[in-house]
């Protein structure tokens, strides 16, 4: 296997096994499903995409990511403390009282944290903003947002998804996690995006489709700078929960405490993920 595409995949898997750690420092209940089936996309995305991990480098130089389903945070926070971008003090803070590191993610910037998530559909309208400033400035920063495919559910997502083309705006591309199960079901029973590819095609977007826990499949896709004047859309088809068979495919573990023999599973499980590999 490619060295790069060995790097991502050890990363996304150490991933798994830090967020359940994280259990430690939590309240109470965390948000699992969404954060398992997003490690691969953002171990691709810190590893060999986003520039965000250079040091003295310009804001109008410094790629900007956003997550918009911000209920995946975990995976976030786990990819910078793996990559060294959050200090261990840092992590340790997670779901405490006036942490930066809360359950859903919170908007603060000197930690790549452009804007808060958890709000679904308003941070692709960010984004689009983030890339047209940077064509009328001139700036060579890249913007990234992931959504997840129950969040197409909301309207605002659709008139951002119309504006991004309006404008051009080659410079931004959107990541739908495309898990096909949301909080309260799968996503088809509660509005279908059949032949999602298509309806953003007919908008206007570069569209590709990956198997989104297949990091070369993902670095392809990205690195596929796409049209001139189009803004690109990476579907990533995941597994809600992937990585940990319990959650896998269930839509209560969306977000649930884990405890007890539950949790003792869980990192049995991660554990052989990191030493094994799936």
């Amino acid at each position: 296997m490619d060295e790069k595409i060995l790097c991502c995949q050890k990363l996304a898997n150490n991933m798994r096994r830090e967020m359940i750690d994280l259990v430690e420092y939590a309240n109470d209940t965390m948000h699992w499903g969404g954060a398992y089936s997003s490690a691969e996309i953002l171990a691709v995305l810190y590893q060999e995409i986003l520039n965000c991990k250079e040091k003295n480098i310009l804001p109008e130089q410094k790629d900007k990511f956003l997550l918009s389903k911000g209920h995946a945070a975990l995976a976030v926070y786990t990819v910078l403390h793996q990559m060294g971008m959050l200090s261990d003090e840092q992590i340790k803070t997670y779901q405490k009282d006036g942490s930066c590191i809360s359950e859903l993610m919170t908007a603060k910037k000197e930690l790549g944290f452009e804007t808060s998530g958890g709000s679904l559909g308003i941070n692709l309208s960010y984004a689009v903003g983030l890339a047209l400033l940077a064509k009328r400035k001139g700036y060579t920063y890249k913007t990234y947002v992931e959504v997840g495919d129950g969040e197409l559910d909301e309207g605002a997502i659709w008139e951002a998804v119309m504006s991004a083309s309006q404008f051009g705006l080659d410079n931004l591309t959107m990541i739908v996690d495309a898990n096909t199960i949301q909080s309260d079901g799968p996503t088809k029973d509660i509005m279908s995006w059949e032949n999602l590819e298509g309806r953003l095609e007919s908008f206007g977007w570069k569209v590709v489709s990956v198997d989104g826990h297949n990091c070369k499949e993902l670095l392809d896709a990205f690195l596929n700078h796409g049209e001139e004047q189009k803004p690109k859309a990476v579907i990533a088809n995941t597994v809600k929960g992937k990585g940990v068979s319990f959650f896998e495919n269930d839509y209560l573990w969306h977000d649930k405490v884990l405890r007890g023999a539950e949790l003792e599973q869980a990192k049995k499980e991660v554990i052989s993920i990191v030493e094994n590999g799936f």
